[in-house]
């Protein structure tokens, strides 16, 4: 993957470094994780301390945008952490889903017997 940054701007309000790039691959268009390893290591930032907002894949081109923030503290990260969409929420939530009906039973299994006179 070929990572160019296009645009970098420094917002102070939230302290954060809003960068814009663009990504030309040749296989599969790249993870949030893959583009993360790559811009950290282009910009020398920490990835505790880096989001991938947006990777936006041009149809049928093997090129991407990205939009990316680069926190300056861990506060501004917490402060600043942009909301999930209702489809991403949803996704996780199915994600979970076989964890919970595993963990289920065991509870069931944990209620005291009732005693009859």
């Amino acid at each position: 993957m070929e990572l160019n940054i296009e645009k970098e701007h420094e917002n102070k309000l939230f302290e954060r470094k809003e960068i814009k790039a663009n990504a030309s691959y040749k296989a599969k268009t790249p993870t949030r994780a893959e583009v993360k390893e790559e811009l950290c290591k282009k910009k020398n930032l920490d990835p505790e301390m880096v989001e991938i907002v947006s990777i936006d894949q041009e149809y049928g081109q093997k090129r991407c945008t990205i939009t990316a923030y680069a926190y300056l503290t861990k506060e501004a990260k917490q402060r600043g952490a942009f909301k999930l969409s209702a489809k991403k929420k949803q996704a996780i939530a199915k994600a979970a889903e076989p964890a919970k009906k595993e963990a289920e039973p065991a509870k069931e299994d944990a209620k005291p017997e009732e005693k009859s006179e």
